[in-house]
């Protein structure tokens, strides 16, 4: 890594640059592409001037056609180290890039989001496989939640449902639930679910512990009365 812009808790738009790496392999395809543009633009001018001399019949069939093949082969090689560039996620050259071949790849954003983790060491060797950053797009966040066997019966997909935290005591977040799994698990006897919350001030924070009350649809009756007409009475 040779540059590291991007920062824990940045707020990053897709396809921007958040850190620059040397890869030897890009820089050995690039020269790769140069050597088969090379060539490219060499064997097509031997098969335009070839061909402009077979219908002036200067030379022999097999000239020709040996000019052709060149330009063919030539063509796919071209084609394929064009290919591998684009694999390596670096957009197509035009005659307007330098003759050079260069190395430093850019890594990007690959969507609006904000920066939840980052790895990226500058000065560091970084392997192909290697999770340099995380982002994440705050603005919705997912509940998993644990629905009990015998509720099963009243809960829809779509339902509402209120979102409370430990960080925020008496505040409620709206919510809907979004899917229900189709499995059981034996151990605890619940099926997981996912409800969706809007979080467009960020208040939300992954791996926060929730609890969900989900709205069944239904109504209840309920007997009411005032809160200093309970009496506690022997710890009850």
């Amino acid at each position: 890594l040779i540059k590291v812009s991007g920062n824990l808790g940045d707020t990053v738009k897709s396809g921007q640059t958040i850190a620059l790496i040397d890869s030897i392999e890009l820089g050995e395809a690039h020269s790769v592409y140069l050597q088969s543009k090379s060539q490219h633009d060499v064997a097509r001018v031997d098969f335009d001037r070839a061909d402009k001399l077979r219908k002036d019949e200067i030379i022999p069939e097999k000239d020709y056609l040996r000019a052709r093949s060149e330009y063919e082969k030539a063509k796919a090689a071209l084609q394929a180290a064009s290919d591998k560039l684009r694999l390596l996620g670096v957009a197509q050259y035009s005659s307007n890039n330098p003759s050079s071949a260069f190395s430093v790849y850019p890594l990007t954003a690959p969507f609006s989001g904000t920066i939840i983790e980052k790895k990226a060491v500058l000065g560091e060797l970084a392997k192909t496989d290697d999770s340099l950053f995380t982002v994440a797009d705050l603005s919705t966040v997912w509940i998993e939640a644990n629905l009990f066997e015998q509720d099963l019966a009243k809960i829809r997909r779509g339902a509402t449902a209120k979102i409370s935290v430990a960080a925020y005591p008496g505040e409620t977040f709206e919510g809907r639930l979004t899917y229900i799994s189709s499995t059981l698990d034996k151990e605890t006897r619940t099926v997981q679910a996912r409800i969706e919350v809007q979080n467009p001030e960020g208040r939300l924070k992954p791996e926060m512990f929730a609890t969900a009350s989900v709205n069944t649809g239904g109504s209840s009756k309920g007997l009411s009365l005032p809160q200093d007409a309970v009496l506690l009475m022997q710890g009850q």
